[in-house]
């Protein structure tokens, strides 16, 4: 097997060294976490924990986030199950809704569902060094593909470590 990081043919390349980084560490922790079942997905560490399925749906709402939202300005759709679940997550005072019992497959397809048309809108961009102003300071959209790199490895290990612990919990 070759593994390799190559950008998509047409794009500018340090957008599509970041896109090919993205769906090769995506697959990485994918490959890691296997397929956990719904127990698995839904199953808190603690009260108001994150969970698998959570972090995954969470992942899927903040890709929508950074780039349909926030560059493009494209309303969230109300029905999305994975926005509707990322809007009542509160990162920073660690409140993490129970997610839907609901197979692996489903979860998969949220985050696919979600990440396919903004992959999309990536490839379409055609300013990598446009920048955007949040309260806190100015951001080139290279800036936020490369955070939605880092948050898609950072979530992904969670994914992996917690199903890690939802084994050892059901050993015992």
């Amino acid at each position: 097997m070759r593994y390799d990081v190559a950008p998509a043919p047409g794009t500018e390349r340090e957008i599509g060294v970041l896109l090919a980084t993205w769906q090769d560490g995506t697959r990485e922790w994918l490959d890691n976490l296997g397929e956990p079942t719904a127990e698995a997905l839904t199953w808190q560490p603690f009260e108001g924990g994150p969970s698998i399925g959570g972090i995954m749906l969470h992942m899927a709402g903040c890709d929508h986030y950074w780039i349909s939202e926030f560059v493009n300005n494209r309303p969230q759709d109300p029905e999305n199950p994975a926005l509707q679940y990322n809007n009542k997550v509160d990162q920073d005072s660690v409140s993490w809704p129970t997610p839907p019992a609901e197979p692996f497959a489903w979860y998969l397809n949220q985050l696919q569902s979600v990440r396919g048309p903004v992959v999309e809108q990536i490839l379409s961009h055609p300013e990598p060094n446009q920048e955007f102003q949040r309260t806190w300071g100015a951001l080139t959209f290279k800036w936020i593909v490369a955070h939605l790199v880092e948050h898609d490895s950072y979530h992904g290990g969670q994914c992996v470590l917690l199903h890690e612990l939802w084994k050892k919990t059901q050993a015992k």
